[in-house]
C-alpha cells in the first residue's frame, strides 16, 4: 500500500490543476526556496486530515486557496490516490481516491471529504487509515517543526508522545466513564438507604393497623353469617312465589290454544282471497298491461333516436361548412407558394451563372500568379547579397519596433497608475467635502439625536409602567388561583369521603363474590360491555328506596350487559376462575317495557318502574326486574287489593298476587336512594368546574407571563437602542474634532499622491524621450532599407512581388465571393425544398378534406332516411297505446274491489296475530319471571353456601338475628376507623423492604465491580505504556547507534509510576561524554529527535511516510547517515521527503522537481529516476 498520485487544484501555490505521480520506495522533492515544495506535504496533511490548519501554515482553511493575482478561485482541492491491492480499505478496488475540498462562501466556508467520490466524514477517513496504522499521532507526516518540538518540549510533554502512541487516552476515557458510573451508584445507594429508613417507619405504623384490621375482618365474617339467616328467609319466600307463577302460566297456555283456532280459520280466508287476486293480476298482465308499458318505453326510445339523428345532421353540416373554408384557404396558399417557387428558380439560375463567371476569372488569376513566380525564380540569383543585407536591416527594424511597443505598453501602465491616482484624489476630495458637511450639520444632527433619545426614554418609561401593571395583574390572578385551588382540594376531600362512605355501604351490603369479581374486571377493562348492577344504574327518591329494594329482590344484584355475547364472556370468566355464579341481563335480547298507568285506588303510589330514574337504554333491564309491581303506602292499603297485583309497601312489606305476605324488620343491603349518589355526582361536577376554572386561570397566568416576557424583551431592545443613540450623540458631539483630524490626514495623503503623480509624470517624460530615440533609430533603418531597395530597384523582383501580392489579394477576394455565392445557392435550394414539401402537404390535406366531406354528405342522407322511418314507427306505437288503455280499464276496476276485501281480511288476521303475540309475551314474561325467581333462588342458595348455611338449617328468630348483628356492629364501630388495606399494605411494604435491601446489595456489588474495573484499567494503561516505551527505547538505542555511532536511550523520570513524571533522553554521540538532550548542539539535538521519530515509526510501522526538510539542521555527514537510514526503511514503506541536501537527493530512487512560475504558481518540472 502506497501513495500513487497526488492531484492539486487551487491549493496554496498550486494555482492550476496538476497531478504528481509517486512510486513505492524513496522519493525526494526538491526545488528552490519558496518554490512550493513543502506545500506538497501540506497537501497530504490537509487531504488526510492528519492536523489542523495551523500545522499546514494557515490561520484558517480559506487561506489554503490559491491567491496569486487576478480573479481568486473560491475553492481548493487535493486528491490522493492510494494503492489498495492488499485490500486494506473496506472496498475491493485496487486504487482508492481520497479527496478533500474547502470552499469559501459569502457566510464562511465549507470543508468536504470524499472517498471515491462518495461524501464521508473525517472520522470515517481516520477509521479507514487506521487499518493501515496511519494515525495523526503516529508521525506518518513529519514537518519541520515536529523535530524542533521534540527537542523543545518539557519532559512531561515528551512522555505524552509515548502516551498517545500507546493508546493511554483510551484507558483514561474508560476509567473516567467508570468513575462517573461509580458516582451514580453511590448516589443510588444513598437514595435506597433513605427509602429503606422510610419503609421501616411505615412497617412500624402498619403493624398495629394490621392487627386491628384482622380483628375487624373476623367480626365482619360473623356478621355476614347472621345476615345469611335473613337470606334464608328470603329463599323460602322465593320458593312460594315460584309455585304461584307456575299456576298462572298454565292458565295462559289454555287461553293461547283457543285463540290459535281462530287464527287458523282467518288464515284460510285470507289465502282464498289472495289466490283470487293473483288470478286477476295475471289476467290483467295477459291483457296487455305489460305490453302497454313496453309500448310507452319504445315510444320514448324512438323519440330519443329522432332527436339524436336531427342533432347529428346539424353537426355534420357545420363540419362540411368548416371543411369548405379550409379548402379555400389551402388553395390560396398553394398559389402563393408556387409563385414564390418560380421566383426562387430564377434566382438559382442567376447565382449559378454568377458562380461560373467568378470561377473562370479565378482560374485566370491563378495562371498569372504561376507565371510571375516563375519569373522571380529566374532573376533572384543576381541580387542575392543585397537581398540578405536588406533582410537583416528589416529584422533590426522589427526589433526596434518591438522595443518601441514595449515602451508604449510601459507608458500605458504609467497612464493607468496616473488615472488610479487621479481617482484616489477625487475620492479623497469627496470624503473631505462630506466630512466638512458633517461638521457643518453637527447642530441639526445633535437636535435629531436628542429628539430620538427623548422618544426612546418615553417608550422605555411606558414599557416599565405596562410591566408594573402586568405584574400586579399576575399577583392578583395568582391569589385567585390559590383560592380556587384550596376550594378544589376541599371539594376533592369531600368527594373522596363520600365515595368511601358509599363504597363501604356497598361492601357492607354484600355483593356476592361473583358480582364483585365481574365489576372489578369491568372497571379494569378486562371485560367489555358490562354496565353495572341494577342497584348501581338506577336511582330514586329516598322515600321509595326501601320499597323498590324489596320489589327488586335478588335481581337488584343482576348485572346489565350490552349483548348476550358480552354476558357469555363474563360467565366464562367466572367459570375459569371459580368465582361463583351471577345473573346477567343482555340488553340485546330483553323485551322492551310496556306503558303502565297506576290504578285509581286509595293508597296506590305508582308502579315501581315508573318511580325509577335510569338511562333509557337500560329500560328493558329494569322492566325485567320490576315488571308490573305496584308500590302502595301501607299494609292496610295493600290488603284491599290482594289477589289483583303484586305489591310492596313503603315500609318494605311484600304482598304477592297469590296472596302471600312478607314483612317484618329489615336492614337495607342494596339501596336505590339517589341522594348520596346525586351528591357525589354534584361534587364531581363541581370538581370539574373548579378544575376548569383553575386551568383557565393558569392559562391566563401563562398568557400574562408570556406578555411580561415579551415586554421585558422590548424593554431590553429599547434600552439597547437608547444606549446606541446616546453613543451616537456623544459621537456627534466629538465629531468636529475627529473630522478635522480626518480632513488633515486626507490632505496629507493628497500631498503624497500629488508627489507620486509628479514622479509618474517624470517617468512618462523619460519614456517619451526613449520613444523619440527609437523613432530616430527606426528612421535611420528605414532610410538604409530605402537605399538598398533603390539599389535593387532596377531589379524586376520588387515589381514582381508587388504584382504577386496584388494578384493574391484579387484571388482571395474572388474565392470569398465564390464562397458567398455557394452559400446563397444552398440557402435558396433549402427554401425551394421547404416550399415543395409544404405544397405537397397542403395538397394532401385538401384531398383528405374532400374525402371527409363526401363521407359526411352520405351520412346525412342515411340519417334523413332513418328519421323518416322513425316517424312512421312512432305513429304506429301511439295508436297501439290508445287501444290497450280501453281494454285494461275494466279489469283494473275489478282488481281494486278485490284488493280492498283482501286488505280488510289481512288487517283482521294481523289483529289476531297481535293477540297471539300478547299471549306469547305474557307467557314469555311469566317464564322470564319464573326464570328470574329460579335464578334468585339459585343466587340465594349460592349466598347461603358462601356463608356456610344449610337450606334446612333452622332460622333463629328475627329478634335474635338482629340483636346479634347489632352487637357485632357495635364491636366493629369501636374498632373503626379501620384501614382494611393495612393487611395487604403490610405485606407489600414488607416485600418492598426486602426488594430495597436486595437492590442495595446489587448496587454495592456494582460498586465493588467498578472499583475493580478502575484498578484493572490502571494496570492495563501502565502495561500498554511500558510495552510501547520498552519497544521504542529498544529501537531508539539501535537507530541512535546507527546514526551517530554512539549510545543513547530514553529514560523515565519515575519508572514506578511513569504518569507522574516525564521522559528524558540521554545520549553519548561518538567520541563524546554522555549528556542530556538539553546540553547537545543543534545538529546533535536534531539527530537525536530524528532517532526517536524513526524508533516510533518502527514500533508502529505504516505503509508510507512524508518528511518536510527534517535534515535542515544537519551537516553533510549526518544528512548522509539519515539518508541511508531512510533508504534502508524504504524497503518496507514508501518515503516522500522534501529536501535540498545533496546526500538525501542522491540516496533517493527518484526526485520530483518543483519551481515557481509567473503569478506565483508552483509547477512540477519532472520526475528524475536515479
Amino acid at each position: 500500500m502506497h501513495i500513487t498520485q497526488i492531484e492539486f487544484e487551487n491549493f496554496k501555490s498550486f494555482g492550476k490543476k496538476i497531478k504528481i505521480p509517486f512510486f513505492d520506495g524513496f522519493t525526494t522533492i526538491s526545488g528552490p526556496n519558496g518554490s512550493g515544495k513543502s506545500n506538497i506535504i501540506d497537501g497530504i496533511l490537509f487531504c488526510l486530515g492528519l492536523s489542523g490548519s495551523r500545522a499546514i501554515r494557515a490561520e484558517k482553511l480559506t487561506d489554503l486557496i490559491y491567491n496569486g493575482g487576478g480573479k481568486r478561485p473560491n475553492y481548493a482541492q487535493v486528491t490522493i490516490q492510494i494503492d489498495n491491492t492488499e485490500s486494506v480499505f473496506s472496498n475491493n478496488k485496487d486504487v482508492i481516491a481520497i479527496t478533500r475540498k474547502v470552499k469559501q462562501t459569502e457566510s464562511g466556508y465549507y470543508s468536504y471529504y470524499y472517498i471515491d467520490g462518495k461524501t464521508v466524514t473525517l472520522n470515517e477517513i481516520h477509521e479507514q487509515l487506521s487499518k493501515a496504522k496511519v494515525t495523526p499521532e503516529g508521525y506518518n507526516v513529519v514537518m519541520q517543526g515536529d523535530v524542533t518540538r521534540i527537542i523543545q518540549v518539557t519532559p512531561f510533554e515528551r512522555r505524552k508522545i509515548i502516551d498517545e502512541i500507546a493508546g493511554v487516552s483510551e484507558f483514561d476515557n474508560k476509567k473516567e466513564r467508570s468513575l462517573n458510573e461509580l458516582e451514580i451508584v453511590r448516589e443510588r445507594i444513598e437514595r435506597v438507604d433513605i427509602i429503606i429508613e422510610e419503609v421501616k417507619v411505615q412497617l412500624q405504623r402498619l403493624t398495629e393497623e394490621r392487627n386491628q384490621a384482622i380483628k375487624y375482618k373476623s367480626l365482619r365474617e360473623e356478621k355476614r353469617r347472621y345476615e345469611g339467616f335473613v337470606i334464608l328467609a328470603k329463599l323460602n319466600d322465593a320458593k312460594k312465589e315460584l309455585d304461584s307463577i307456575d299456576r298462572e302460566l298454565k292458565e295462559k297456555e289454555i287461553g293461547q290454544e283457543k285463540i290459535q283456532v281462530d287464527y287458523e280459520h282467518q288464515k284460510n280466508t285470507l289465502s282464498a282471497l289472495k289466490l283470487e287476486l293473483d288470478e286477476l293480476n295475471e289476467q290483467i298482465m295477459q291483457k296487455g298491461e305489460a305490453e302497454q308499458i313496453q309500448v310507452k318505453k319504445e315510444i320514448e326510445e324512438i323519440k330519443g333516436q329522432h332527436d339524436l339523428a336531427t342533432n347529428t345532421i346539424e353537426l355534420l353540416n357545420n363540419e362540411i361548412t368548416a371543411t369548405e373554408k379550409t379548402k379555400r384557404r389551402a388553395l390560396l396558399e398553394i398559389n402563393r407558394d408556387q409563385e414564390i417557387g418560380q421566383g426562387l428558380d430564377e434566382k438559382v439560375a442567376e447565382e449559378q451563372l454568377r458562380e461560373s463567371t467568378l470561377q473562370t476569372e479565378l482560374d485566370e488569376k491563378k495562371t498569372q500568379m504561376q507565371q510571375l513566380r516563375s519569373r522571380i525564380t529566374e532573376v533572384d540569383v543576381e541580387y542575392a547579397d543585397t537581398q540578405k543585407t536588406l533582410t537583416d536591416l528589416k529584422n533590426r527594424l522589427e526589433e526596434c519596433r518591438s522595443e518601441k511597443n514595449e515602451l508604449m505598453r510601459h507608458e500605458d501602465r504609467l497612464l493607468d497608475a496616473t488615472r488610479r491616482r487621479s481617482s484616489d484624489v477625487r475620492e479623497i476630495e469627496i470624503e473631505i467635502i462630506d466630512s466638512q458637511e458633517k461638521i457643518n450639520s453637527k447642530e441639526s444632527d445633535l437636535q435629531k439625536a436628542a429628539k430620538e433619545i427623548a422618544n426612546l426614554v418615553l417608550t422605555v418609561k411606558q414599557l416599565f409602567h405596562d410591566h408594573e401593571d402586568l405584574e400586579k395583574n399576575r399577583i392578583g390572578i395568582k391569589a385567585a388561583a390559590g383560592d380556587v385551588e384550596r376550594e378544589l382540594i376541599n371539594n376533592q376531600r369531600e368527594y373522596m369521603r363520600l365515595e368511601a362512605k358509599i363504597k363501604a355501604e356497598r361492601e357492607l351490603g354484600g355483593y356476592s363474590s361473583a358480582v364483585e369479581s365481574i365489576l372489578k374486571s369491568a372497571r379494569n377493562h378486562e371485560l367489555e360491555g358490562i354496565y353495572g348492577t341494577i342497584a348501581e344504574l338506577g336511582t330514586t327518591d329516598k322515600n321509595y328506596s326501601t320499597a323498590l329494594e324489596i320489589a327488586a329482590g335478588g335481581r337488584i344484584q343482576a348485572m346489565v350487559a350490552a349483548t348476550d355475547e358480552d354476558a357469555s364472556c363474563a360467565i366464562a370468566y367466572l367459570k375459569q376462575r371459580h368465582r361463583g355464579r351471577a345473573t346477567f341481563l343482555p340488553l340485546s335480547k330483553l323485551k322492551p317495557s310496556r306503558s303502565l298507568e297506576a290504578p285509581d285506588h286509595a293508597g296506590v303510589i305508582d308502579y315501581a318502574i315508573n318511580l325509577m330514574d335510569y338511562e333509557q337504554k337500560f329500560d328493558p333491564a329494569f322492566w325485567y326486574v320490576f315488571r308490573d309491581t305496584l308500590i302502595v303506602g301501607t299494609l292496610s292499603d295493600a290488603r284491599k287489593l290482594i289477589g289483583r297485583y303484586r305489591m310492596v309497601t313503603l315500609e318494605g312489606e311484600m304482598i304477592e298476587r297469590g296472596g302471600a305476605m312478607t314483612g317484618g324488620s329489615i336492614r337495607s343491603r342494596h339501596s336505590f336512594a339517589g341522594g348520596e349518589t346525586e351528591k357525589l355526582s354534584g361534587l364531581a361536577q363541581k370538581t370539574t368546574e373548579l378544575e376548569s376554572r383553575r386551568n383557565g386561570i393558569l392559562n391566563k397566568i401563562d398568557s400574562i407571563e408570556s406578555h411580561i416576557h415579551t415586554l421585558l424583551k422590548e424593554i431590553a431592545e429599547s434600552e439597547k437602542q437608547l444606549s446606541k443613540r446616546q453613543l451616537e450623540l456623544e459621537d456627534i458631539k466629538g465629531r468636529g474634532e475627529q473630522l478635522t483630524t480626518l480632513i488633515n490626514k486626507r490632505r496629507d495623503e493628497l500631498q503624497q499622491i500629488n508627489g507620486e503623480r509628479k514622479t509618474l509624470k517624470r517617468e512618462m517624460e523619460e519614456v517619451e524621450e526613449k520613444k523619440t530615440a527609437k523613432n530616430l533609430q527606426m528612421h535611420e533603418f528605414e532610410e538604409q532599407i530605402h537605399v538598398l531597395e533603390e539599389k535593387i530597384k532596377g531589379s524586376p523582383i520588387p515589381k514582381l512581388n508587388e504584382q504577386i501580392n496584388k494578384l493574391q489579394d484579387e484571388i482571395n477576394h474572388l474565392q470569398n465571393r465564390i464562397y458567398d455565392v455557394k452559400e446563397g445557392l444552398n440557402s435558396i435550394n433549402l427554401e425551394r425544398k421547404y416550399l415543395k414539401e409544404k405544397i405537397e402537404e397542403i395538397t394532401r390535406s385538401t384531398s383528405e378534406l374532400e374525402t371527409k366531406k363526401i363521407e359526411h354528405l352520405e351520412k346525412i342522407q342515411q340519417l334523413y332516411h332513418k328519421i323518416k322511418q322513425l316517424d312512421s314507427d312512432l305513429t304506429e306505437k301511439q295508436e297501439r297505446e290508445k287501444h290497450l288503455s280501453v281494454e285494461l280499464r275494466e279489469l283494473q276496476k275489478r282488481r281494486e274491489d278485490l284488493q280492498e276485501r283482501y286488505d280488510s281480511a289481512k288487517e283482521e288476521t294481523r289483529n289476531i296475530t297481535i293477540t297471539i303475540q300478547q299471549f306469547g309475551s305474557q307467557m314469555l314474561a311469566l317464564n322470564a319471571t319464573m326464570e328470574a325467581v329460579s335464578e334468585q333462588i339459585t343466587q340465594l342458595q349460592t349466598e347461603l353456601s358462601q356463608r356456610n348455611l344449610d337450606e334446612n338449617e333452622e332460622v333463629p328468630t328475627t329478634e335474635k338475628v338482629y340483636s346479634r348483628i347489632k352487637s357485632i356492629e357495635r364491636a366493629m364501630e369501636r374498632l373503626e376507623p379501620v384501614n382494611m388495606r393495612a393487611i395487604s399494605e403490610y405485606d407489600e411494604v414488607e416485600n418492598r423492604e426486602g426488594d430495597l435491601r436486595s437492590r442495595r446489595d446489587i448496587l454495592f456489588n456494582e460498586r465493588q465491580e467498578l472499583l475493580q474495573r478502575i484498578t484493572y484499567y490502571e494496570k492495563m494503561k501502565k502495561d500498554a505504556f511500558m510495552e510501547a516505551y520498552t519497544s521504542i527505547n529498544k529501537h531508539f538505542k539501535e537507530i541512535f547507534a546507527e546514526l551517530s555511532s554512539g549510545t543513547g536511550e530514553i529514560i523515565l523520570e519515575n519508572p514506578e509510576d511513569p504518569f507522574t513524571g516525564g521522559l528524558t533522553i540521554k545520549a553519548r554521540p561518538s567520541d563524546k561524554t554522555e549528556q542530556r538532550l538539553e546540553a547537545m548542539s543543534g545538529g546533535e539535538k536534531s539527530l537525536t529527535a530524528l532517532a526517536l521519530i524513526f524508533a516510533i515509526q518502527m514500533y508502529r510501522p505504516a505503509p508510507f511516510y512524508a518528511f518536510d526538510e527534517i535534515d535542515m539542521f544537519l551537516d553533510g555527514f549526518n544528512a548522509e547517515r539519515v539518508a541511508r537510514r531512510i533508504k534502508k526503511s524504504s524497503k518496507e514503506a514508501q518515503f516522500i521527503v522534501v529536501s535540498l541536501r545533496k546526500p538525501v537527493i542522491e540516496a533517493a530512487q527518484r526526485t520530483v522537481g518543483v519551481t515557481m512560475q509567473e503569478n506565483n504558481i508552483s509547477m512540477v518540472t519532472g520526475v528524475k529516476i536515479q
